[in-house]
């Protein structure tokens, strides 16, 4: 946020600086040249603060990769102040932190980050409500869908997922509605059509069609002959199990 003031303030005072030499009827150039030099300086400031954003992302990267997933939670947690500059940026990092967090076994921390994450990020949010829903926080877990669908409306496992809610709420008209909204926009969807066909029938919905991305929410069990699935997003390892009695 502090770039845009920055940049606003900067092109006001240039902009309308030349509005006492050049006279009072000039205020249309001082408007024309506020807009311009506004971009102008924006661009300036987002070139001088990405060249310091890249570097550290591709760290962030780098430890992901070699499993060193505290330094890159802790290379996350280091670019927050940056967010002060960038806008958006927070909702990004808050969402790659949480599921960091989720990944190391750290739910409550995981949770937390991941209601601040953006709702652009359609995977976090998602990831969100089914904690909320295996928490037995439904409607809580459809009002996070609800918004998210809204933003993402190319994301077919999250409108089956918000829609799969519905359903088990017994608000099967909207369930209807979710799918139609979103087969409006993506009509080639195969599992979207298939479960929209079912709730018409009063069957059930299967999300089969979505095979590991939807297991791995932990909202159903994969079949044995799928074997061991991992019940955390693709890159992340699911934390280690409580033992019964624990």
């Amino acid at each position: 946020m502090y770039s845009i003031l920055l940049s606003l303030s900067l092109s006001l005072l240039l902009g309308y600086g030349g509005i006492s030499v050049l006279g009072g009827y000039h205020w249309f150039w001082g408007v024309l040249f506020t807009v311009i030099l506004a971009i102008v300086i924006w661009v300036l400031i987002a070139r001088r603060i990405g060249k310091r954003l890249q570097p550290a992302m591709e760290q962030v990267q780098r430890q992901m990769q070699q499993q060193h997933f505290q330094l890159a939670y802790q290379s996350l947690e280091d670019m927050l102040p940056m967010c002060k500059w960038i806008p958006l940026l927070k909702g990004q990092l808050l969402a790659q932190m949480g599921m960091l967090s989720l990944h190391m076994g750290q739910k409550d921390r995981g949770v937390e980050l991941l209601e601040g994450a953006s709702l652009k990020n359609a995977d976090a949010r998602l990831m969100l409500a089914c904690i909320r829903y295996r928490d037995g926080e439904s409607d809580r877990a459809i009002h996070v869908l609800e918004l998210t669908a809204k933003i993402n409306k190319k994301h077919p496992l999250l409108h089956n997922t918000f829609a799969w809610m519905l359903h088990k709420a017994g608000k099967n008209d909207r369930a209807q509605a979710a799918l139609a909204a979103f087969l409006k926009k993506n009509a080639k969807s195969a599992p979207t059509k298939e479960n929209m066909l079912r709730l018409q029938n009063n069957k059930r919905m299967s999300m089969t069609g979505f095979a590991e991305q939807w297991y791995a929410l932990g909202l159903e069990q994969p079949p044995q002959t799928m074997g061991q699935m991992r019940r955390a997003p693709k890159g992340f390892r699911e934390p280690p199990k409580r033992k019964k009695g624990g």
